[in-house]
């Protein structure tokens, strides 16, 4: 019997909701988990991951112990379309994946809550574990032992649109530039926009989105990493069909939220950026509102 997850990529923080607020979007990592006799087989990623450090592999084996699931070798299959260290929340999928397939052997795949405790204690946060989970759009709280993740009901029908750089920012840099204080002022600005983005989507008050967005504890200082971060969100501002954007996660890709009847959306951002955006992926995208998915097979 084999186990097949299919998790979808996320992006997280939306501006001001950093390690709260994220969603999950029609992109996705599939994962194939069978129990061998013996050892470990990876097969679908780089050959310098096909190894106990195995993100995935670690997360069947925390897993396995959550769920009571005594196993002597694994075969993982991956495959997938989010990119590696791009913001895209790829270290998400493996977790939530490897988690979910360990589970899933015990007829447990289920158990949302659970796989969300466990998930976020390995990742260190919810952001981007909480929407490969459940879907849709979610903000969390973390407790010392707990996690509340709450769905937010997106009122009108937008799409994404994720603008990929060739080029990648770990995770670890891009929390290094992060400052230990921030000044009171630019704290209440950061709560004050966090709420009003959860209450414009909430609402479909599309004119508090593109405030509702703005970021003054990690986009600021993580910006200064990214090539052409300044002028892009410049030009996404200054279109004014574009209801807001924000740096993805940890980076470097760059998120723009339009409307769904914006068809030629993409085409004209295209044009507008011109080459500022030369070589980078760019990639319309939906929410995707099931969160992770598992079958047998």
């Amino acid at each position: 019997m084999k186990v097949k997850v299919k998790v979808p990529a996320t992006s997280a923080n939306l501006g001001p909701g950093f390690d709260v607020a994220g969603l999950a979007v029609t992109l996705y990592n599939t994962f194939v988990f069978e129990l061998i006799e013996n050892g470990l087989e990876i097969i679908g990623c780089p050959e310098q991951f096909c190894n106990e450090e195995n993100m995935t592999y670690q997360a069947f084996v925390e897993g396995a112990k959550a769920c009571g699931l005594d196993f002597k070798g694994l075969r993982i299959e991956c495959s997938g379309d989010v990119p590696y260290t791009r913001g895209l929340g790829s270290s998400s999928t493996c977790i939530v994946a490897g988690i979910v397939g360990a589970y899933a052997f015990q007829d447990r795949y289920n158990d949302r809550q659970e796989i969300l405790e466990l998930a976020t204690k390995i990742e260190g946060h919810p952001d981007n574990v909480a929407p490969a989970i459940f879907g849709g759009l979610t903000v969390s709280v973390m407790e010392t032992d707990h996690v509340t993740t709450l769905n937010i009901p997106v009122k009108h029908d937008y799409r994404f649109v994720a603008f990929i750089p060739p080029f990648t920012l770990s995770t670890e840099k891009s929390r290094s530039v992060l400052p230990q204080i921030l000044p009171r002022s630019d704290a209440i600005k950061n709560v004050s926009h966090l709420a009003l983005m959860v209450a414009s989507l909430i609402n479909g008050y599309d004119e508090g989105l593109k405030l509702g967005f703005k970021d003054c504890l990690h986009q600021p200082y993580r910006g200064d990493l990214i090539q052409g971060f300044k002028e892009i969100m410049e030009v996404l501002e200054n279109d004014e069909r574009v209801l807001g954007a924000y740096l993805s996660g940890a980076g470097p890709t760059i998120m723009a939220l339009i409307k769904a009847e914006d068809t030629k959306g993409v085409v004209r951002l295209k044009e507008e950026l011109g080459s500022l955006i030369d070589e980078w992926q760019v990639e319309k995208l939906e929410l995707d509102m099931r969160g992770y998915t598992c079958d047998y097979e």
